[in-house]
């Protein structure tokens, strides 16, 4: 087990805020919700960020960006503090209060706050972790398969379809909630890992290479290994 991702999990489950100090004023930094993200990306596509070195050295990169553009990683960092829809939506309240961390935050301190907020979104290291992603494989598999079948999928082109109407329809949740009020990382590994049970016929688990005569839950996360050995042969 990899002791550092178990506490990211944690941390990400409880959407557990980085808090720290300009001067007495005590901010934190949220997890972004899917709302806050999309404004975040806009701010995000202002910036000339290089995502290759962002990558091999995210530090460095996030110094130069802030000593290019304060303004806007001001505000990046502004609206992180903030964690409820009003507050966020209130441009006015969030430019005031980039304004005054500009005034008390040198360069370092904007790009150690941007590298938090830009590495706070942990899904893909998750998926990995969880091995999720050779699920999905074996779903796609599948998915083909039963493609063969006279049934037809439409929609789940963009977010609308692939994120919010999954979490409508599962948990009967309102889009203002979906929008404002679970972390983004969150709503992703709810929809990565949600529980789907799929029927097949005989002629379909052959293809699958998964024989007669053994039923194997695909639910249970004890049969994952088993499954991908034979996915493998």
């Amino acid at each position: 087990m990899n002791k550092q991702t178990e506490m990211n999990v944690a941390d990400a489950i409880i959407e557990k805020p980085i808090r720290f100090n300009v001067g007495k004023q005590k901010y934190s930094i949220h997890p972004p919700t899917l709302g806050k993200t999309q404004i975040l990306k806009n701010l995000y596509l202002s910036l000339d960020i290089n995502a290759q070195l962002l990558s091999l050295n995210p530090l460095a990169e996030a110094i130069r960006i802030s000593r290019e553009n304060p303004d806007v990683v001001c505000q990046i960092i502004a609206y992180s503090t903030f964690n409820d829809k009003n507050s966020i939506m209130n441009t006015e309240k969030v430019f005031q209060r980039a304004k005054t961390l500009k005034e008390h935050l040198t360069t370092e301190d904007l790009a150690t706050l941007l590298s938090l907020i830009l590495s706070n979104d942990k899904t893909d290291e998750f998926i990995k972790y969880f091995k999720i992603d050779a699920d999905k494989e074996l779903r796609e598999r599948i998915s083909r398969i039963k493609g063969e079948s006279n049934s037809l999928t439409f929609g789940g082109k963009s977010i609308y379809g692939l994120l919010i109407d999954f979490a409508c329809q599962r948990y009967g949740w309102t889009m203002d909630y979906i929008l404002w009020g679970i972390s983004y990382v969150n709503l992703n590994m709810l929809f990565a890992d949600a529980i789907t049970t799929v029927y097949l016929t005989d002629e379909e688990r052959k293809q699958l290479g998964m024989g007669f005569g053994q039923s194997i839950n695909a639910d249970d996360p004890a049969n994952r290994d088993l499954i991908r050995e034979l996915i493998s042969e």
